[in-house]
């Protein structure tokens, strides 16, 4: 018997084939898995020595985002740059009216994320947004963190904290601002006060909230669809700070810090 030849395909249908590739826009790096190609990594460090009174990092991807109180005015980076192919990203920062603000270097369609460690000033605003990956500030003034995919943890604020997460827990400890206002998609939240808040607010769509707050009485609000709630803090319909909790699918507990 004759052996069979392999099945050698028409150059005409190769160069069909490669020009399908180009024209649908698929980069080697999207075909070997998006950001799951980014296997290489290099260290991105620098120093802001002026004055910083907020820090804003918006849309880092898969990377994870923390946050320090420092101790000078400026802000110290270290950062850690994911990345495919042969080009090293080059991420960068700008200082503009005392806000410092960042950009990944990644570029459009890329394999690439940025995983960021920041020391700033205690008195400092934090502005944080990430698609898939942690985010953790300890000990700035103020904090606005949201997070598509992933936990958020706030520890030490002294002032006014936001948190938004689709899918992830929220968690703060520490807490020492007026006010607090949380909204979970799925996803426990829980938040422990050393001061007597004046406004809490706490949205759960599914998943339980807890909330630990010294002091009171507290007017105490909310629904909770489908889950025990308990409340073993003073409460009064007069009282000016007010604790609303609103939850679809998870227990509800409010109890003294």
């Amino acid at each position: 018997m004759t052996p069979r030849r392999p099945l050698a395909l028409p150059v005409t249908v190769l160069a069909v084939l490669t020009a399908g590739l180009l024209v649908s826009g698929c980069s080697p790096d999207l075909l070997a898995g998006g950001d799951l190609a980014a296997t290489k990594t290099a260290t991105a460090d620098a120093t802001v020595t002026e004055a910083v009174t907020s820090v804003e990092v918006l849309g880092s991807r898969r990377g994870s985002i923390e946050v320090v109180a420092g101790a000078g005015p400026g802000v110290t980076i270290h950062r850690t740059v994911h990345y495919a192919g042969d080009t090293e990203p080059k991420p960068g920062q700008r200082l503009s009216g005392g806000a410092l603000t960042f950009s990944d270097g990644c570029g459009n369609g890329r394999a690439c994320y940025v995983d960021y460690r920041l020391e700033v000033p205690a008195t400092a605003k934090v502005h944080l947004g990430s698609s898939s990956g942690a985010i953790t500030v300890t000990g700035v003034a103020e904090a606005d963190l949201s997070a598509s995919s992933g936990s958020v943890r706030a520890e030490r604020i002294s002032g006014p904290l936001r948190v938004t997460t689709s899918s992830g827990e929220i968690a703060g400890s520490a807490l020492g601002g007026s006010s607090a206002a949380v909204t979970s998609s799925s996803g426990d939240v829980r938040l422990d006060f050393t001061a007597p808040p004046s406004s809490v607010t706490a949205d759960a769509s599914s998943g339980a909230v807890t909330l630990r707050v010294p002091g009171g009485p507290y007017r105490v609000g909310g629904t909770t669809s489908s889950g025990v709630r308990e409340v073993t803090v003073p409460t009064s319909p007069d009282a000016t700070p007010r604790l609303t909790v609103h939850t679809s699918s998870g227990d509800v507990r409010i109890t003294a810090s």
